[in-house]
């Protein structure tokens, strides 16, 4: 074995028991909320950690499976949380309409980490495959449930799925501007509103 596989080796039982890979993957949202992609530095998110590589290399092969890893459970958690993203049996069709822009726009947009690190990886997909096969799964699974819904007051097949992609579209826009000085409780509300309006053939 060579000395750098020897090293290798030992920084990986050195750093075994310090963090978890999520702690890791947590640590690489804060970095990429902070300023994108290339902010994702191992040394320094060790650093920041308190630990040293070998904990990273415990985990990880090297940056771009954590990388990968970090757009894997990015997709995994945006699409498992669409369970949540359900109306009640007994919302009438508004109602259900508004809860779903809630969920699309107000929540994510007083969660400014959370925003802006979709925002990253919407701009990472311009230019990484990986990561545009990841926000291509979840904006289908989005905009299928999004249909589902709109079907509740727009019977036609294709007018649902073109009001599904208006809604959609509109929201993840709108995400873009709130993360700006606009982006106050006062204004999502507003937005929210002129949006479910629109949408439910009222604007």
């Amino acid at each position: 074995m060579s000395k750098q596989s020897k090293d290798a080796q030992a920084n990986k039982i050195k750093g075994k028991g310090n963090l978890s890979r999520d702690a890791w993957l947590d640590a690489a949202a804060g970095a990429i909320a902070e300023g994108g992609f290339g902010n994702v530095r191992i040394l320094v998110l060790a650093q920041k950690l308190g630990v040293t590589r070998g904990s990273f290399y415990w985990h990880f092969q090297d940056h771009a499976e954590f990388i990968g890893a970090f757009l894997t459970r990015w997709r995994d958690r945006r699409i498992h949380e669409l369970q949540y993203w359900r109306p009640a049996e007994t919302d009438d069709a508004r109602t259900a309409l508004m809860n779903m822009v809630n969920f699309l726009l107000s929540e994510p947009a007083r969660n400014l980490r959370r925003l802006r690190v979709e925002l990253a990886v919407r701009d990472y997909a311009r230019r990484d495959d990986y990561a545009a096969e990841m926000v291509d799964e979840v904006d289908r699974a989005r905009l299928a449930q999004a249909k589902d819904f709109i079907a509740r007051i727009e019977p036609d097949d294709e007018a649902a799925r073109d009001m599904a992609l208006l809604l959609y579209v509109s929201t993840v826009g709108s995400q873009v501007v709130l993360t700006g000085p606009v982006g106050d409780d006062e204004t999502i509300e507003r937005v929210e509103r002129l949006i479910t309006r629109v949408m439910a053939g009222r604007g």
